[in-house]
Formats: C-alpha cells, structure tokens, sequence
C-alpha cells in the first residue's frame, strides 16, 4: 500500500463506520414506529396513524440511503462473494443514473401513497390485518428505494420534490375539510382533527424549504 493508499484508509473506515451508523438509526427508527405503543395508539388515533406513515417512509428512506452507502464502499467484496449480486447492484446503480434516481424517489413513492390513501383502501388496511401489514410494507420499500436513489437526483429536483411533497400535504388536509368523513373508519372528530394536522404539517414545512428552493432557482 503507497503512503498515498495509508493516509486515505482512515478516512474510508470513518465514513464507512457513519454510513453503517446511519443504517442502524434508520432501521432503529423503523422498528420503533411499528412497535407497540406506538403501533396500537397509531390504531386508534387517525393523527398518529397518518404521521405514523409519514414517519415509515423518512426512516426507511434513512436506512436505504446509509444502506446503499455502506454497499458503495464494499463493492469489491460483494463481487467475490457473488457476482450475480454485484451484478444486480451495478445494474441498478446505472438504472438511477440514467433516470436522474426520479423512478424511485418521485413515482414509486406518489405511487404508494396515492394507493394507500384512497379512502377504500386506506379505511381497508385500518381494519383487515393483512392490507394494514402490506400498507406498512409498501412504505418502507419505497422509503427505502428513496434513500437508496437519492444521490442520483440533481439538487434542483430534490428541492422541488421536497416542497411539491409537503405542498401535497397540505392540499390533502385542506381538501378533507371539506368532507369531514374522509376516512369512514374513523370519527368525523378524528378526521378534522388529522386535517389540521396535515395542513400545518405542509404549511411549516413549505415555510422551511420554500426559500431554500427558491434560492437554489436563482429566484432569490
């Protein structure tokens, strides 16, 4: 090893030990949101059960993305211990490439959502164990291709994915306001109080990010 290859070592083993770090803390997140207590009171409580979704997928996306790091760094190994994985995983980081990382950090994701979210299926998975298993499911692997493909979104794209996701949901929570029974799994009292909860949550969140995509346009 050139003393070149030495003074770089270190370096690597810092980063790959954040990286793995950052996996942990995004699975640790992920078990917490789906362990009881939390777990029932998200059951009864449409706020927490909302914000409990919200939640899945920005863990998850943690985890992939400390995931797909700490994979980064280990190339060499994966491809002794199997080519076909190394193979897959090559593939796919050119497939991010290519795609500007939009498939998995925009469309999966606004698929999942928009599905889980339908009224039918969102009051289905409330009361049918096994929807409400494959809707926290369903999260978690689009949160987690999101971490994973998230280098690969230019920095424009990813301001404007933020702020469009908490414009969403906003526009969600505003417009349940007016149809109070949104979720008829739940109590009309329950449902306004969760679109309070939403607008706020899209209203602060835009006032946070808002600027800053503004700035990164040139705008300001």
């Amino acid at each position: 090893m050139t003393n070149v290859d030495q003074s770089k070592a270190p370096s690597r083993g810092i980063a790959s030990s954040r990286t793995v770090r950052i996996t942990l803390a995004g699975l640790i997140g992920t078990l917490a949101l789906l362990a009881n207590p939390l777990d029932s009171i998200a059951n009864q409580n449409l706020t927490v059960h909302m914000f409990q979704h919200i939640g899945l997928f920005v863990f998850s996306a943690v985890f992939g993305y400390g995931l797909e790091r700490t994979l980064v760094t280990r190339l060499a190994s994966i491809k002794r211990i199997t080519y076909l994985g190394w193979a897959a995983y090559i593939s796919l980081i050119k497939f991010n490439t290519r795609t500007k990382g939009l498939i998995f950090v925009a469309v999966i994701p606004a698929i999942a959502f928009s599905f889980w979210h339908f009224p039918p299926n969102f009051d289905l998975a409330a009361t049918n164990t096994y929807a409400h298993i494959a809707e926290h499911f369903s999260y978690i692997i689009s949160g987690s291709l999101v971490g994973a493909a998230l280098l690969a979104v230019p920095r424009k794209f990813k301001a404007g994915l933020l702020v469009l996701g908490f414009m969403q949901a906003g526009m969600m929570g505003s417009m349940m306001l007016v149809w109070p029974q949104f979720y008829l799994a739940y109590s009309v009292a329950q449902n306004t109080q969760m679109d309070s909860a939403l607008m706020l949550f899209g209203a602060l969140g835009m006032i946070c990010t808002g600027s800053w995509f503004l700035k990164i346009l040139d705008v300001i």
